[in-house]
């Protein structure tokens, strides 16, 4: 007798259900799947105790005749591919033809379906991969799946599911990626009775993101897209202070389908660059369309993951595209959850303050308008407060203009950044909703474009918090501002500028500076010395695993070069090998947190003015190189209303 013997039918199936099949999670996808390559424009999933004991799948499709839902339980029995090159422009979820005998082989199944509401529907019974009965019924138009039971036939795999709550949401996570994939179909999902969540189907994703993710996320979402002559790109991001600890909120739609895509995620990272703390991650939804026969999706049993013909090209795309969206955006994260808060006129018991100034002049002026009785003008007063002889000092405000001291503001002989590292914007639309009984707050056309002539708010430094946070006030209520944060990303841009020109102007030093490596330290080093030789630092062995600085740029922060130059080194030695832009990024961000002012550090109105000035010309003014947000915006509204001015 032969060792290698042909697996049995239900064996194989069963077999297979290990790859397709691993939770309710995975049946409610396959089925899914199924009614929306059936045309569906209706789909509800119904569960009881989390899809273990019951999943049904509802949906308006097209159905079928009896002799087509029959042979669909067979391996490999499918409609959507004819002949090989189908394989290679593949248009629909499913195309495989294992999901149903994979589901019936590990469950009990009923399955009811018709063409038309005119004729007999079919129900059939399946249990354990076995055909039990096959009858007229009555149905409308569509298919129904009841599954029941998952597992009864192989308990090991049972013993791994987790608890009911994990299960359902487990469920709900696949449910909102296929609503996130198809806005135009109305996706429902029910649990022990309990409506969880309900798309309206219109065509609009911003509406599906509102129904899985709530309004506050919503009306926090910005509109991206690009194309170019492969890819189609569209979406939306959320805002810089909108974050979750995970990337699993980043939903990237290929074709229809949402597939996982490290390259491309890390695209939209990249693309956020300084505008996220570490450790968060934002919330978005891309939807890319390109010709599928750039895409295989065929390298995966889940059809999670692909592979794509142009990926790079993809991903600059995604990347240039994101970027624009910030370019037009004033990125200042509201106090007190402001964005939810309704636009409202406040009655005010003082006369109206314009505060207007002028950045190609040092001094900020406040321009007064008369009362109506034609009193003198009112002007704000400072805190009354009792300073010190030092604050007295440090607060004096001169009559002529003075030089920074010690150039503590000022960075050191460079001009303002200029905006030349980021890509040309692509051109931006906001989507405008349809009148609701609850309206999100999504900025209109006219409104963005009104942001993007004046992304940084206009401001006048009246004080300092603890020698740390700058109070600033504007014609739409106040600002707090971290000055370490700001002067951080002012340096931040002028260094990550000057490390991307050659040959910049050296400091030669008279008596050059040493640094002593561990052995494993000086190897990494040998393998950037021409990389930073090219940011104008002069660095040579000097015997065993010493190197020698003989020169360094004339931008690099003074009395820390060698400190700064073992945080590259450990940088280094940590990440191996790494980009040079990747490289010029963490070097710019380690050199400006060392260069920039640091708290306790009371500053002269004129510094403060300096500072903003200086904020004012950056790319991004809003964080700073870690991601930590610059501002914090009090409205007048938010004000009057914690005084009780406004109910």
């Amino acid at each position: 007798m032969g060792k290698i013997r042909v697996l049995d039918e239900q064996l194989a199936n069963q077999i297979a259900a290990g790859e397709v099949v691993e939770r309710p999670a995975s049946i409610v996808k396959e089925l899914v799947e199924n009614a929306i390559d059936a045309k569906a424009d209706k789909i509800t999933v119904q569960l009881e105790e989390g899809g273990i004991s019951y999943i049904r799948v509802s949906d308006n499709g097209s159905g079928m005749e009896r002799e087509d839902a029959v042979i669909a339980f067979e391996r490999h029995a499918t409609s959507k591919i004819q002949r090989e090159r189908d394989l290679f422009q593949i248009q629909t979820l499913g195309f495989r033809g294992e999901a149903l005998p994979s589901i019936a082989s590990v469950a009990k199944i009923e399955l009811k379906t018709a063409e038309d509401a005119s004729e007999l529907a079919t129900l059939l019974t399946i249990e354990g991969g076995q055909l039990l009965q096959t009858e007229d019924t009555s149905r409308s138009r569509g298919t129904d799946v009841v599954v029941r039971d998952l597992f009864y036939n192989t308990p090991a795999r049972l013993k791994y599911l987790k608890t009911v709550n994990t299960e359902v949401s487990q469920v709900a996570d696949v449910m909102g990626r296929l609503a996130l994939s198809c806005p135009d179909l109305s996706f429902s999902l029910i649990h022990n009775g309990k409506e969880l969540f309900r798309t309206p189907g219109d065509g609009k994703l911003l509406h599906v993101i509102h129904a899985i993710y709530g309004k506050q996320v919503a009306s926090q979402m910005m509109q991206v897209g690009g194309e170019n002559g492969d890819f189609q790109l569209s979406g939306f991001i959320s805002k810089p202070e909108l974050t979750r600890s995970n990337r699993s909120y980043l939903s990237i739609i290929l074709n229809g389908r949402y597939v996982r895509s490290i390259p491309i995620s890390q695209s939209i990272l990249r693309a956020y660059g300084t505008l996220l703390p570490n450790g968060r991650y934002p919330i978005g939804v891309i939807q890319i369309k390109m010709d599928p026969k750039l895409v295989d999706v065929n390298v995966h049993p889940t059809k999670l993951e692909v592979r794509l013909s142009k990926e790079r090209e993809l991903c600059q795309l995604i990347e240039q595209s994101v970027q624009g969206v910030f370019l037009k955006q004033r990125l200042v994260p509201q106090a007190m959850g402001a964005a939810t808060i309704k636009s409202v006129a406040p009655k005010s018991e003082q006369s109206e303050l314009s505060f207007t100034p002028v950045r190609s002049k040092p001094d900020w002026q406040v321009q007064e308008r008369v009362s109506p009785w034609n009193g003198p003008p009112r002007v704000p007063k400072a805190p009354s407060f009792t300073p010190t002889m030092q604050e007295r000092d440090d607060f004096r405000v001169e009559e002529k203009s003075v030089g920074l001291e010690k150039q503590m503001i000022q960075p050191p002989s460079s001009p303002l950044p200029q905006n030349n590292q980021m890509p040309i914007p692509v051109e931006e639309k906001v989507m405008e909703l349809e009148p609701e009984s609850e309206s999100l707050d999504i900025p209109t056309v006219d409104e963005q474009a009104e942001t993007t002539t004046s992304r940084f708010p206009l401001l006048l430094p009246l004080a300092q918090v603890h020698g740390t946070y700058i109070v600033a006030q504007s014609d739409d209520g106040f600002y707090l501002v971290d000055q370490h944060a700001a002067h951080e990303r002012v340096y931040y841009e002028i260094f990550y500028r000057r490390m991307g020109e050659k040959n910049s102007t050296q400091q030669p030093l008279l008596i050059p500076l040493t640094i002593e490596c561990t052995i494993s330290e000086a190897k990494t080093l040998e393998n950037y010395l021409e990389e930073l030789q090219d940011w104008g630092l002069d660095l040579e062995p000097f015997g065993g695993n010493t190197f020698m600085i003989r020169a360094y740029p004339s931008w690099f922060p003074k009395e820390n070069e060698v400190d700064l130059i073992h945080e590259i080194i450990h940088y280094l030695k940590d990440h191996g090998r790494v980009d040079v832009a990747v490289l010029r990024d963490a070097s710019a961000k380690m050199m400006s947190c060392k260069a920039a002012i640091k708290a306790n550090r009371h500053l002269r109105h004129e510094e403060m003015r300096s500072l903003f000035h200086q904020l004012a010309e950056c790319e991004n003014p809003f964080t700073c190189p870690h991601g930590r947000p610059i501002f914090v915006h009090f409205t007048t509204y938010e004000l009057e209303k914690m005084f009780k001015r406004v109910m």
